[in-house]
């Protein structure tokens, strides 16, 4: 009798301990909510946005003494993006170089970074603009400062090619300037006379015919974005049967239309030759560098928006694409039948004067794109979907939620995907957001609460999770807490309980 009794109080002190916990989320369990626990939070709610600096332990790849090797050295790099961080790397990375060729780059000269946009980061490429005191190298010396440079920013997880400009020029590797470095990867424990060597090996032989020897490089492909809202970029690997610049220009033109077509709806039948008046033309600029000639048909412009692609972002990626990888283009000329184009226009980025009808790359740094994974709502679940974004605010959670409020483009309207948010929520709705360890805390506008609340309870779930979903994948955040005028609220539509922290929940996404 003495034993059931104990049985018995043992199994209530198990009901009570158990009638206290909440079960969590899991992709299994969507119907549950992932609220942790429900109860309230000690964090306050934040007026205005807080600055996102994260402090990391980075490594610097660098030559050894008998620069045979690379060595790796731990930094700290606080930082509040990416691009800050591959710019901060790029400029300690070449304060060392500088001082392990001292006395190779002239008198009180350094290596350094050129332009307003010295480092480029997207699509898992980054590209370093180098100033002109790179030129007193020899090639081996700065193909191991850019190995070096390469080694450091791939092992950001973020990146996994680079490319090396100097004075907005990709440099030729051999003594006429012709052989292509094209992008770089990581060589953290390779040999680098050994690396230099499978360089030397690509070159034209003195005397040989530069359109016979075959090429094999990594090149950067930059393709024009849908409805005219960027060009974004990937590498791949292209084979040449000649190194003039002709055949390195129709031989990335090639592949540009393959890649449009793999990241455009409407341009299966695009022929970016067809609509050419001839092959690609090169000529010598009178300051310096070279030009390629682009003539196309006067009814260019008016077959490409047929395909769904802007003019304006269709010839930001040509030249983006020439400058970046063939040696020594600085500009890129187009033609319209038998017209100097002087002028383009964009719906998002406005009229850009071509002045003495050369296209340069310093005029499309706008152009490039980074990009968010925003959740939309299809058939009662969530989508991931890639959007552009501005490439240096690719983990700001401000941009992220602007994006997701943007909705669907046209395309994925057609596919049957529809705005998660609803039409009355707006950037300005967004008061504050700021970060405590690995919770995000997001302050919304009472006008935000009253959206939700008319939005009704069948679709609070998905806008709720549409916010975290997208706000976990983009900053790394494990947790978001939600305010509404500085205040946590237990229910809104009726359907979730909004107070406490919300987990990332994939089992509502497809």
């Amino acid at each position: 009798m003495r034993e059931r009794w104990i049985r018995g109080l043992a199994c209530l002190c198990c009901l009570a301990l158990l009638s206290g916990c909440v079960k969590p989320e899991t992709a299994e369990s969507s119907d549950v909510s992932a609220t942790l626990p429900p109860a309230g939070v000690s964090y306050t709610a934040p007026d205005g946005d807080e600055p996102f600096v994260r402090g990391a332990e980075r490594t610097l790849y660098l030559p050894t003494e008998n620069e045979l090797h690379l060595t790796a050295y731990q930094i700290w790099i606080e930082s509040d993006s990416l691009a800050d961080t591959a710019e901060q790397l790029t400029r300690r990375q070449l304060e060392a170089q500088s001082e392990l060729l001292e006395g190779r780059l002239g008198e009180n000269r350094k290596l350094s970074l050129y332009g307003g946009n010295p480092v480029e980061c997207s699509g898992g490429i980054c590209t370093v603009n180098l100033s002109t005191a790179a030129l007193q190298l020899s090639s081996s010396e700065l193909y191991k400062v850019c190995i070096a440079l390469a080694t450091t920013l791939c092992d950001l997880d973020e990146i996994s090619f680079v490319n090396i400009l100097i004075a907005d020029q990709s440099v030729g590797m051999d003594i006429t300037g012709s052989l292509a470095m094209g992008s770089l990867t990581g060589h953290p424990n390779e040999n680098l006379p050994v690396l230099w060597e499978q360089m030397e090996a690509k070159r034209t032989p003195v005397g040989d015919d530069l359109s016979r020897t075959p090429l094999n490089a990594l090149a950067t492909l930059y393709y024009p974005l849908e409805e005219g809202r960027g060009i974004g970029c990937e590498n791949r690997i292209l084979n040449y049967d000649g190194q003039t610049p002709q055949q390195l220009a129709s031989g990335l033109m090639a592949e540009l239309e393959e890649v449009i077509r793999e990241n455009t709806a409407d341009s299966e039948g695009l022929s970016l030759r067809e609509l050419m008046l001839h092959e690609p033309l090169t000529s010598e600029l009178e300051d310096g560098g070279r030009l390629i000639t682009l003539s196309f048909r006067e009814d260019a412009e008016e077959k490409l928006a047929d395909m769904g692609l802007d003019m304006a972002c269709t010839l930001a990626s040509l030249t983006y694409t020439m400058t970046t990888f063939i040696p020594g283009i600085a500009a890129v000329c187009v033609r319209i039948g038998d017209k100097v184009l002087t002028e383009l226009r964009s719906a998002s980025f406005g009229t850009i004067s071509v002045l003495g009808g050369l296209l340069r790359r310093e005029f499309f740094s706008r152009f490039l794109r980074g990009s968010a994974t925003v959740f939309l709502a299809k058939n009662g679940r969530l989508k991931a979907c890639e959007h552009p974004v501005d490439r240096n605010m690719e983990e700001n959670p401000r941009t992220l939620l602007s994006a997701l409020m943007a909705g669907p483009t046209g395309k994925e309207a057609e596919a049957g995907l529809e705005a998660a948010l609803p039409e009355g929520v707006f950037e300005d709705d967004i008061l504050g957001i700021a970060r405590e360890g690995d919770t995000l805390l997001v302050n919304l506008s009472e006008s935000f609460r009253a959206e939700i609340q008319a939005f009704g309870a069948e679709r609070e779930r998905l806008l709720c999770y549409s916010m975290v979903n997208t706000l976990c994948t983009g900053t790394g955040s494990r947790r978001i807490c939600f305010f509404f005028e500085g205040e946590q609220v237990e229910q809104i539509a009726g359907s979730i309980y909004w107070a406490g922290t919300f987990m990332n929940n994939p089992g509502m996404a497809e």
